[in-house]
């Protein structure tokens, strides 16, 4: 497992100065071969892939309530702190990758 860096500026825009998320922003990447969804809350940063193990549907622009991300498409929720559904119909967890803040970047490790 290595760790790589996230490049969070959207497509054509430079990155700003300061942390890359604020607090409750979240934002989908892609790093290598893998689509996730990074989220801040609070003080911590959280990285799980970005599509619904229940139906594959994008997480980028669903919910987030307390530490669960909300799939409004079929109603499962997913603890973003490891991935775990915490409410059906889905099963399986997302998939959930270490992440960590240095000098303002983000990195994820696989």
């Amino acid at each position: 497992m290595s760790w790589q860096r996230i490049e969070m500026a959207k497509e054509g825009e430079n990155a700003a100065p300061g942390p890359p998320l604020a607090p409750g922003e979240k934002r989908a990447v892609r790093v290598g071969d893998q689509e996730l969804l990074v989220l801040r809350l609070g003080d911590e940063y959280f990285a799980v892939s970005n599509r619904c193990t229940h139906a594959a549907w994008p997480l980028t622009n669903e919910p987030v309530d307390g530490m669960e991300i909300v799939c409004t498409l079929h109603g499962a929720r997913f603890d973003v702190r490891d991935g775990c559904p915490t409410g059906g119909p889905a099963s399986k967890p997302l998939a959930s990758y270490p992440i960590e803040l240095r000098d303002e970047q983000l990195y994820v490790r696989f």
